[in-house]
């Protein structure tokens, strides 16, 4: 095993980068959320957080690995997502020309996040295969995982794995099986935040540019919207909230226009992408429908 810890020592130090420390608003749920994490970890319990895309799960945990001191690691997960790809596989070319070695092994992220003591996030756990979902039963229960050809490795110290979800009702998400459930001690729920704490990330993201508290009141209140739009199946999340309020004051600083006009153009090419309606529904018209109310904007 020493000379296994010894190739992923290598690997780690071809692959570290100097990342960037990022802040966030730790606040509300947010807050509440952190502080979950943290009693989790020191009571030796697997947390999962569940919230809709765009509400903060995978930054909140970056942010919990920076602030704790350890390297981070994640693999956003989905139906073709394989064994493999979290623990790592062979490469085939270095096996035909010198059998199954410790050369030969490419370690995947969960390896790499057991050995080397870091924080690990399965993202959208539940839209991976019950198959995959149990690959880490082992590391849960043992924090152990059995490689053939290298043999067993087993967890540093530091080691913490968070689950991230997607709620049940959200289309294309599976079950968790019942092993796996087992294993996951701490439910953590993230929703969209209150306004306030919103338009405080907004504000943060957007700190470089000036943007009016009216103007800003008028996207919340689109974003918000789409929240509650009985046509909407997938809603506007805070990245497109953020979006919105960079794209208006990008163009206002060339125009001096902040206009009821340009924040509907603005929020119309955002939604677009953003917005999932429901089967049958026009994304176009529930975007323009749903800027024309808020803005009482003729259709």
């Amino acid at each position: 095993m020493e000379a296994f810890k010894e190739k992923i020592t290598k690997c780690l130090q071809r692959a570290a980068v100097e990342e960037s420390r990022i802040d966030i608003v730790l606040k509300g749920q947010y807050k509440e959320a952190y502080e979950l994490l943290r009693d989790a970890e020191e009571a030796g319990l697997t947390p999962a957080i569940v919230g809709p895309p765009g509400v903060g799960k995978t930054l909140l945990c970056r942010y919990y690995a920076q602030q704790t001191g350890r390297p981070f690691y994640w693999v956003t997960l989905d139906e073709n997502t394989k064994p493999s790809h979290l623990i790592g596989a062979f490469n085939p070319a270095v096996v035909l020309d010198r059998g199954f070695t410790l050369d030969a092994f490419e370690p995947g992220p969960l390896t790499l996040a057991m050995i080397d003591g870091g924080v690990f996030v399965a993202n959208e756990l539940n839209r991976a295969s019950e198959y995959v979902q149990n690959i880490f039963l082992e590391p849960l229960e043992e924090r152990s995982y059995y490689i053939p050809h290298i043999g067993r490795i087993r967890a540093a110290d530091g080691f913490f794995f968070i689950a991230s979800m997607n709620p049940q009702e959200i289309a294309g998400v599976h079950r968790l099986s019942e092993a796996l459930r087992d294993r996951i001690h701490v439910w953590i729920t993230l929703t969209y935040p209150d306004k306030d704490t919103e338009l405080e990330i907004v504000r943060f993201h957007c700190r470089d540019l000036y943007i009016p508290d009216e103007i800003l009141n008028k996207i919340y209140a689109i974003v918000a919207r789409t929240r509650k739009h009985p046509e909407v199946e997938k809603p506007a999340s805070i990245r497109s909230t953020i979006a919105m309020a960079r794209l208006v004051a990008k163009k206002a600083s060339r125009t001096g226009d902040y206009s009821d006009e340009v924040v509907a153009e603005a929020a119309y090419n955002v939604l677009l992408g953003t917005l999932k309606p429901r089967p049958g529904v026009r994304v176009e018209k529930v975007a323009r429908s749903i800027i024309s109310e808020v803005l009482r904007l003729r259709k």
